[in-house]
C-alpha cells in the first residue's frame, strides 16, 4: 500500500515538474529560435565590420550584467524560492532596493560619459552612452527573470522571454532600415525591448505591488537586503571563476594549437554547448525552486529524494546525449557547419560530454548552496580553472582539440566529485546505479548498432544520413529502454 502512494506521489511530482519545465523549454528556446533569426536578418543587411562591432558590443553588455547583477540573482533565487507570503513581500521591496542600488552605480559612469561626450562628440563616446543603459536593460531583465523562476511563474518567464525576443527583433529591423551603417539603433532596440520585457515581468512578480512599495522604506527590508548582498556577493566570485573554467580551453586553444585548430574547436563548441545549454537551463530553471523552497521549510528528506532522482535523470540523459551525438557526429558535422570543417566530427562526443559535465555542477553543489558554503564553492570553482589551465597547456599542444575537450571533461568532472565529496555530509542523496547502468548499456548497443547500419549504406544528402542516424539510434535505444524497464518491472514482481 505503502509503495503505491510513493508511487502515485513520485509520478505526480515528475508531471508537475514536467509541466515546469514545458513553459522554461518553449520561453529559453523561443527566444534563442529568434535570436538566431534575427541574426541570420542582420547578417543579410550588414556588412562584416558593421555587425562585427554589434557583436562584440553586445557579448560585452551581456558579460558586464552578468557580474553586475550576480550578486542580486544568485540570492534572489536562494531566498525568494518557498518563502511565505510576507517573508516574500520584504524579500521583493529588498530586491527593489538592490535594482536601484545597481542603477545608482550604473548612473555614475553614465553621467562621466555624457560630460566626455559633450566635450568631444564622438561616435565611439555616443556608443558608450548606450552601452550603460544596454547593461542597465540587461540587468533588470535578468533579475525580474529571475524572481519569475522562484516563485515558479513559468508560464510568466516564458512570456517575458517570448515577448522581449519578438519585440527585439521587430526593434532591430526598424533600426537596421533607418541605418545600416550605425549600431547605437541596434544598441537601443535591444534596450527598448528589454524594458518592456521588464515592465511585463515586473508586474507579474509582484515587484509592483502595494505590500511591496509599503516596505521598501522599512528596516527590515533593509536587513533584508544585507543578508542578499553578504550571499550573492560570493556568488558572484564563484560565477566569474566557473564561467572562466567553461572558457578556459576554448581561449588557450587558439595560441596553443593554431587557428586553424581553434577554428574546429570552435564551431564544434558552438553546435554543441550552446544545445546542451538550452537543454539543462530550462531544467535548472524548473528544478531549482522546488529544492530551495523543501530545504528553506527544512523538509531534508524531500529535497534529498528529489535531488538524487534529480541528478539520475540528468545523468541518464547524459549518457544518451553522447551516445547520440557520437552517432550523428560525421553528418550533422556535414550539414550544419560545412565540408571545411569535417575534421571537427571527432570533437563533438567529447565536447557533448564536457559541457554536460560542466552544465550538472550547479545540481552537484546544489548541498552546498543550502548550507551556505560559498568559500567552499568559491574554492572548488578556482580549484577547477586552475585544473583546466594546466591540463590544456598540458594536453593542448600533443593531442590539439582533443587535447583541449579532454580537459574540459576533466575539469567539469572534477567539480562535480568535489561538490559530492563535500556535500553529502549534508544532504544524504543517492543515485539510481543500477538504471544508470541499464541506460549506458542501452546507449552504447545502441551507438554501435547504428553506426554498423550507417557504415553499410549509401546516402546521398547528408539531411538523409543525419536523419536515419537518428531514427536507427532512437530504434535501437528504445528497444533497449524497453527490455530494461521490463526487466525491472518483473524484478520487482518477484
Amino acid at each position: 500500500m505503502t509503495g503505491g502512494i510513493d508511487r502515485v506521489t513520485g509520478a505526480y511530482r515528475l508531471a508537475k515538474l514536467w509541466s515546469t519545465y514545458m513553459p522554461y523549454a518553449l520561453g529559453m528556446g523561443g527566444n534563442a529560435g529568434l535570436n538566431i533569426v534575427l541574426i541570420s536578418l542582420l547578417t543579410h543587411r550588414l556588412v562584416p565590420a558593421v555587425y562585427g562591432n554589434y557583436s562584440v558590443f553586445v557579448t560585452a553588455i551581456v558579460l558586464a550584467s552578468s557580474v553586475i547583477g550576480q550578486w542580486l540573482q544568485q540570492a534572489t533565487g536562494r531566498y525568494l524560492a518557498g518563502s511565505g507570503a510576507l517573508a516574500s513581500d520584504y524579500t521583493k521591496a529588498a530586491v527593489l532596493l538592490g535594482a536601484g542600488g545597481i542603477l545608482l552605480v550604473l548612473a555614475v559612469p553614465y553621467v562621466l560619459a555624457a560630460l566626455f561626450n559633450l566635450l568631444d562628440r564622438t561616435i565611439g563616446s555616443e556608443l558608450w552612452l548606450i552601452a550603460i543603459v544596454a547593461v542597465a536593460a540587461q540587468t533588470l531583465f535578468t533579475l525580474v527573470g529571475t524572481t519569475l523562476q522562484s516563485e515558479q511563474r513559468a508560464w510568466s518567464y516564458a512570456l517575458q522571454q517570448t515577448c522581449a525576443g519578438g519585440l527585439k527583433m521587430g526593434f532591430s529591423l526598424l533600426a537596421c532600415r533607418a541605418s545600416q551603417q550605425s549600431i547605437g539603433g541596434l544598441l537601443y532596440a535591444c534596450a527598448a525591448a528589454q524594458c518592456i520585457g521588464v515592465v511585463l515581468g515586473a508586474s507579474q512578480a509582484g515587484l509592483f505591488d502595494r505590500r511591496v512599495l509599503a516596505k521598501l522604506k522599512s528596516r527590515r527590508a533593509w536587513l533584508v537586503l544585507g543578508k542578499l548582498r553578504a550571499y550573492g556577493s560570493a556568488m558572484t566570485l564563484w560565477f566569474i571563476f566557473m564561467n572562466l573554467a567553461m572558457y578556459c580551453d576554448r581561449l588557450l586553444v587558439r595560441a596553443l594549437a593554431g587557428s586553424a585548430t581553434a577554428g574546429l574547436y570552435g564551431a564544434a563548441s558552438t553546435l554543441v554547448v550552446g544545445s546542451v545549454n538550452l537543454v539543462m537551463a530550462p531544467i535548472l530553471a524548473a528544478t531549482w525552486p522546488p529544492l530551495m523552497a523543501a530545504w528553506n521549510v527544512q523538509n531534508e528528506q524531500a529535497a534529498s529524494r528529489l535531488l538524487g532522482n534529480l541528478l539520475t535523470a540528468l545523468l541518464c540523459a547524459g549518457v544518451a546525449l553522447v551516445a547520440i551525438v557520437s552517432v550523428v557526429a560525421e553528418p550533422a558535422t556535414r550539414l550544419f557547419l560545412g565540408e571545411k570543417f569535417v575534421a571537427a566530427a571527432p570533437l563533438l562526443p567529447l565536447l557533448a560530454a564536457s559541457a554536460f559535465s560542466f552544465s550538472l555542477g550547479p545540481f552537484f553543489h546544489k548541498p552546498l548552496e543550502f548550507k551556505e558554503q560559498k568559500t567552499t564553492m568559491c574554492v572548488f570553482a578556482a580549484t577547477v580553472l586552475l585544473l583546466n589551465g594546466a591540463l590544456s597547456v598540458a594536453l593542448t599542444p600533443w593531442f590539439g582539440g582533443i587535447g583541449a575537450g579532454v580537459a574540459a571533461l576533466l575539469a567539469g568532472s572534477t567539480y562535480c566529485v568535489l561538490c559530492t565529496l563535500r556535500g553529502r555530509k549534508f544532504v544524504r542523496w543517492r543515485i539510481r546505479l543500477d538504471l544508470l547502468l541499464a541506460v549506458a548499456g542501452a546507449g552504447g548497443v545502441a551507438s554501435v548498432a547504428s553506426n554498423r547500419f550507417l557504415a553499410s549504406w549509401h546516402f546521398d544528402s547528408n539531411l538523409l544520413k543525419f536523419a536515419a542516424a537518428c531514427l536507427a539510434f532512437i530504434a535501437v535505444f528504445g528497444a533497449g529502454l524497453t527490455v530494461v524497464v521490463l526487466l525491472h518491472a518483473n524484478s520487482r514482481r518477484t
